[in-house]
């Protein structure tokens, strides 16, 4: 597997509004990677992996935009009801979704990749939203969702020349039940896609097992 020098890492500020860690591909008009990471992380989580994508794709890990705390950061809330079960607003994960869809257009029309040719790859939150942006945007051609789950109120099943799904969730997860993962795969299969689903002993996490499939499954994209 090819891969890139980190000196070719590089941390940018865009239009003020957009942060993220960028790895540039080792040839022009190369495929997008969109790394969105998980509530509470940062830009430098999924981008720890960079080292390891085939150096044909251009990876860019987004930062969420809410603030949590240092370094830490969400897509939307989590709000707590008084017994302390958790809710999600669809209005708060549209407006993610929409910031998103605003920063692919930005980057689009900044730099250098194939922006027909898009692949989205999200932990926990932002495995959600990869699906609510993938599965909706015509020129997303795979996902790969890590430890999330299909919102069917914030999900519309529209691109039809989405090509690969990748999904892996860990069976002991606390954080994401596994079988939301697995009724995600049915969903999906509803659907008539043909999705690769991946299960690890593992809890809410990636470990080095996941980490090699994932790296597999990206390699046969190109």
């Amino acid at each position: 597997m090819e891969l890139l020098p980190k000196e070719n890492h590089k941390s940018i500020a865009l239009n003020m509004s957009f942060v993220c860690l960028e790895r540039k591909a080792s040839q022009p008009n190369a495929p997008l990677l969109l790394l969105l990471h998980g509530y509470g992380s940062n830009d430098a989580d999924l981008f720890s992996f960079a080292e390891y994508i085939p150096a044909r794709f251009h990876v860019v890990s987004l930062q969420a935009p809410l603030t949590m705390g240092e370094n830490s950061f969400a897509w939307f809330p989590i709000h707590f009801t008084e017994s302390m079960e958790r809710w999600t607003s669809p209005e708060e994960v549209n407006k993610a979704t929409d910031y998103i869809h605003a920063f692919i257009a930005y980057y689009t029309a900044n730099h250098d990749f194939n922006n027909k040719n898009v692949y989205l790859m999200g932990f926990s939150q932002g495995a959600m939203l990869s699906y609510a942006v993938g599965l909706a945007t015509k020129n997303v051609k795979g996902i790969a969702a890590l430890s999330g789950y299909i919102d069917p109120r914030v999900v519309e099943v529209t691109n039809t020349t989405l090509s690969s799904i990748y999904v892996s969730h860990g069976t002991e997860d606390m954080v994401v039940p596994y079988a939301w993962a697995v009724q995600s795969v049915e969903v999906l299969k509803e659907y008539g896609f043909s999705p690769v689903f991946h299960s690890y002993p593992q809890g809410h996490g990636i470990n080095q097992d996941n980490l090699t499939s994932i790296v597999q499954w990206l390699q046969v994209q190109l």
